[in-house]
């Protein structure tokens, strides 16, 4: 038992959990952070990833030259971002269906590009140089159990844990973060003192455009260079489950992300040890990601309700609330005069 336990629970889980599974996730939802602070519910981070990962592939297999292929990554997703602005904000489409749209046409036209560029509908492979370089933290990569998470990761990675202070200052100690969360929070009174509402927004998803072009450039021109066929296999929608359930603030994503990279570990080290049914094995991190939205909504309730819910389940009344005056009482109260 503890054998199969060893094989499951490990240095290498560590590693995934910290490193490798839980970049992704911690670039696309700080990204998202900021749509959703901003009142804007953006679910197109799939497409997002999706149209990075494929033109940063490109980008560096063209050139030769991984940093190009981030920019290359970085820029298209800046200009879908751009695109979903403008269809839902100033032209006043319905956000779900944009979104919805933006994730099936990025699955759409990446296919479609790989047939026209390259004649081959499924893969686009790189050489290990054309990714981004790894390297390991002196010191730190020599430490038993979480040695493996400072040793030879992405630059990617370390920028990921960076963004998570970098994040929270820009958000909650800088004039831009108090207009993003103004603008979320109540979008007439900010208006009223003067804040570009759209311009905000606008901001908040260029901003979601640059942390989830990094994350998809991850996918195609990091640990593992080349571009797949919908290879972000749904890692955008677990991005939006990880900044919900760390409840919107960048601690809070960065910890759910862990969770989620940490099942996706226990999923890929209970594959290579054969254990369980392959499918239920695979299931793993949605299995999770179900959990996790779960517990965040029940949360949600239980603040909305202010616990006067489960009061009443377990069958006490609810406090007595204080009863308005009616309108023939009301008529009667007159206004204090001066004398």
């Amino acid at each position: 038992m503890w054998q199969t336990l060893s094989q499951i629970f490990n240095s290498q889980l560590i590693a995934e959990a910290l490193g490798t599974g839980a970049t992704l996730l911690i670039l696309a939802g700080l990204g998202y952070m900021f749509t959703d602070r901003a009142g804007v519910f953006n679910i197109a981070i799939e497409g997002l990833l999706l149209f990075a990962a494929f033109f940063a592939a490109v980008g560096a297999g063209a050139t030769n030259n991984p940093w190009v292929g981030l920019l290359c990554g970085v820029a298209a997703s800046l200009v879908v971002s751009l695109i979903f602005f403008a269809v839902s904000i100033k032209l006043r489409a319905d956000i779900i269906i944009v979104g919805i749209g933006v994730n099936l046409l990025a699955s759409a036209v990446t296919v479609f590009l790989l047939h026209g560029f390259f004649n081959n509908d499924s893969n686009y492979e790189l050489t290990t140089s054309q990714a981004l370089p790894s390297f390991s933290v002196p010191g730190l990569s020599a430490l038993p159990i979480v040695g493996p998470t400072f040793t030879s990761e992405s630059v990617l990675t370390y920028l990921a844990w960076l963004s998570i202070p970098l994040t929270w200052v820009v958000l909650y100690r800088t004039r831009l973060g108090l207009r993003i969360r103004s603008v979320g929070e109540n979008p007439d009174a900010a208006a009223s003192v003067g804040v570009n509402v759209e311009r905000i927004q606008l901001t908040a998803i260029m901003i979601c455009g640059l942390l989830s072009g990094l994350a998809g450039a991850y996918l195609s021109i990091g640990p593992l260079p080349g571009f797949n066929k919908d290879m972000s296999a749904g890692q955008g929608w677990i991005a939006l489950a990880a900044e919900t359930l760390g409840n919107g603030t960048p601690l809070g994503t960065f910890i759910a992300s862990i969770f989620f990279a940490a099942a996706r570990g226990v999923s890929s080290n209970m594959s290579t040890a054969q254990l369980g049914a392959p499918q239920l094995v695979d299931a793993i991190p949605y299995v999770a990601t179900v959990v996790g939205l779960a517990v965040a909504a029940r949360r949600a309730l239980s603040r909305r309700t202010g616990g006067a819910g489960r009061r009443r389940h377990r069958g006490q009344p609810p406090e007595q609330q204080p009863q308005p005056i009616a309108a023939s009482q009301n008529a009667d109260i007159q206004p204090a005069t001066g004398a």
